[in-house]
Order: structure tokens, then C-alpha cells, then sequence
């Protein structure tokens, strides 16, 4: 697997993208940070996206893209993000239960029908003898 070289969008450097937007130690410390946040609202619930902010010196927005993510959920961040589609008031993610359904049937009425599998035909038969052959044995 080849991976492509990008710029990490928080310190610049050059990583070998593998299917995250960031270089190993930018990385390792949004990861330290999500747990000093996740902590935090463990200990501290009610407290609100400004005030973990402030209390933990983690940026707000990357504590909404925690909620975003689906990484991070307590009472005091409750109602904070805005469904996408709708505008509705939601804790986290980035779609509210309604649209998600609406988008996963969407994605159901245009997705193919599921092929039923069979199971796999019984190779032929060898003859006696037969054996494969390979470039070494010419």
C-alpha cells in the first residue's frame, strides 16, 4: 500500500497519509488532548463547551469536533452542535436521529438489492498426475 505524502494542517510537517488528516504526533496529542477533555466532563458534568475550554485549555472548536465526532458526549454539551440537514439542536454527531434515518433510507432505496451468495462451485476434479506447473519447473 502506497501512501500518499500530504502537509499535516496543524504543524505543516510531512507525513505519509494512511487515512488520517494528521502527522503521528499531531496525532498522539489531539489524542491526549481528547482525553483530557473526556476526563474533564467525566469529573465535571454540566459544564459547558466554554468551560471545559477554559478549564482544560483545549481550543472549542476541537472540543466540538470531538461532539462531532461521536467521541464525546456529556449533560453540559448537550444541545450544543446543529443537525447539518435540519438545523435541529443536537449532542453529537453531525446529523439528528430523524435525518440520519432519512439519509440511511435514502441511501437504502438507491443502494443495489443484496445478491444472495451461493456457495462456490467444487473446483474440476485433477486427473491423476496433473500437477501445476511454474516458471521454475520449465
Amino acid at each position: 500500500m502506497n501512501a500518499s505524502l500530504r502537509n499535516c494542517p496543524e504543524c505543516g510537517r510531512l507525513f505519509g497519509y494512511a487515512g488520517r488528516n494528521l502527522c503521528p504526533a499531531c496525532l498522539d496529542k489531539e489524542e491526549q488532548n481528547f482525553q483530557l477533555v473526556r476526563k474533564f466532563v467525566r469529573d465535571h458534568p454540566g459544564y459547558s463547551v466554554l468551560e471545559v475550554s477554559d478549564e482544560t485549555g483545549i481550543d472549542e472548536e476541537k472540543i466540538l469536533q470531538f461532539l462531532r465526532d461521536g467521541r464525546l458526549k456529556s449533560k453540559g454539551l448537550e444541545k450544543v452542535l446543529e443537525c447539518e440537514r435540519c438545523g435541529k439542536k443536537i449532542s453529537q454527531g453531525r446529523f439528528c436521529d430523524f435525518c440520519m434515518g432519512q439519509i440511511e433510507s435514502n441511501i437504502r432505496d438507491v443502494a443495489p438489492p443484496s445478491v444472495k451468495r451461493t456457495a462456490a462451485p467444487e473446483p474440476p476434479a485433477r486427473k491423476k498426475g496433473e500437477r501445476m506447473h511454474t516458471k521454475e519447473d520449465e
